[in-house]
């Protein structure tokens, strides 16, 4: 399984996420809400273009976040 980071746009209703990520087997596995930012878990890749109405960019986590 995957997983990805997503940024959340502004003002989602994280409620609608969810039936929206379950439609295609994603789950969603945190929400770190300081920083707008789900983790998602998948067996098939994730793309920002299937979710342009409530994330900003999708990458898959490569286990090398820094700050």
């Amino acid at each position: 399984m995957k997983i990805y980071l997503a940024v959340l746009k502004k003002n989602i209703n994280l409620k609608d996420l969810e039936k929206e990520l379950k439609k295609k087997n994603i789950k969603l596995a945190a929400h770190y809400k300081t920083i707008e930012v789900v983790k998602l878990q998948s067996e098939s890749p994730v793309s920002g273009k299937d979710f342009q109405d409530y994330f900003i960019s999708v990458e898959e986590d490569k286990d090398n976040l820094t700050i």
